[in-house]
């Protein structure tokens, strides 16, 4: 295992024997990067751009993966934006292989394609991989209102043929989640499979304490008050800097926006249209999540037919903030496993 200086905290590995000096090609822009071994056992990158450096999350060394982890600014800086037919102007993150396989990373409510950074890079190297900001979320426009998952997960449709993307992968995180359920059951042809992560099929009660504490919402939102730092946290430690800036994005959506998200989700029920998914299927919970629970998980496998089901023992409801390499592992080996 040899730490590397570029990445904040991820980790290299090579295999013994390896080159000390080695040209690579940068992963999202194919720039030249010369990559040597120091006597610390340290990776240098020599002469690499400054655009390049931003996009150098995942390189290839005899087979084996580097991947190099990309800093909260530099996947802010790697976003861009796409006008959809029906008005939206939806933000997004690319990263990866031009003409790999594409994926579509869906994130949760409040959250935005930042919410992928940790666990992206992971995925970069064979796939092509966008993340947008829904709408209402990040950089994404804030209309008034329709906020229903069906106009929601048209957005993506939408998106995924303005950038004339072949069949797609299709991973959800919470919302993202019921978003890739209803991609799936109304638009199969332009699915490949399908992820499900700390998602539900199940009709929710307005009431508890999430609903109350979305109604008591009054902007501006303060990022560090108990309830957003509450909403935004693991199970287990997740990186400081990742969940301050999370914080801010949370905070900065207007609350009427909260509400009408929260009420759209509670108020539809998708169960009905799980028997239209034929998508292969990954559903993916840490056992702590309190949101996606044991029992709407097992619905949901039930309604999909074939659906494999994967429970990570001691992580929440923001997994891939807690394991971001252990999660898109498990994400990579079933898209690259044959059906």
């Amino acid at each position: 295992m040899i730490k590397s200086p570029i990445g904040r905290r991820q980790i290299a590995r090579f295999p013994a024997g390896g080159t000390p000096t080695r040209d690579w090609l940068c992963s999202r822009c194919y720039n030249a990067v010369t990559v040597r071994l120091d006597r610390f056992f340290g990776i240098v990158a020599n002469g690499i751009q400054d655009n390049c450096r931003s996009h150098l999350v995942s390189i290839q060394h005899e087979g084996e993966r580097v991947v190099e982890a990309i800093s909260q600014e530099h996947f802010l800086a790697l976003k861009r934006s796409a006008e959809l037919p029906n008005g939206v102007r939806l933000a997004y993150v690319e990263m990866g292989e031009p003409n790999g396989a594409p994926i579509i990373l869906l994130h949760g409510f409040t959250d935005s394609a930042r919410s992928w950074s940790l666990s992206a890079p992971y995925l970069a190297t064979g796939f092509r991989v966008i993340a947008p900001d829904l709408r209402g979320h990040g950089n994404s426009d804030k209309p008034e209102g329709c906020y229903t998952i069906p106009e929601m997960a048209n957005d993506v449709r939408f998106l995924i043929e303005v950038l004339g993307l072949a069949r797609t992968h299709v991973v959800g995180h919470s919302l993202g989640g019921r978003l890739a359920q209803a991609i799936a059951e109304r638009w199969p042809g332009i699915v490949g499979k399908i992820v499900l992560m700390s998602t539900s099929a199940a009709l929710r009660e307005r009431r508890g304490r999430l609903w109350e504490n979305i109604q008591m919402l009054r902007d501006p939102i303060d990022p560090e008050s108990t309830f957003i730092r509450e909403w935004c946290s693991g199970a287990v430690p997740v990186d400081e800097c990742f969940l301050a800036h999370a914080r801010r994005e949370s905070a900065a959506m207007p609350s009427r926006i909260w509400r009408s998200i929260c009420y759209e989700q509670l108020a539809y029920d998708p169960s009905p249209l799980l028997q239209d998914i034929s998508a292969a299927t990954l559903i993916l919970r840490g056992e702590e999540d309190e949101i996606a629970t044991e029992e709407h998980q097992a619905k949901m496998k039930d309604g999909i037919a074939g659906a494999e089901f994967i429970s990570l023992p001691g992580h929440g409801h923001n997994l891939h903030w807690e394991a971001p390499e252990k999660v898109a592992d498990l994400i990579r080996m079933f898209l690259e496993r044959c059906r």
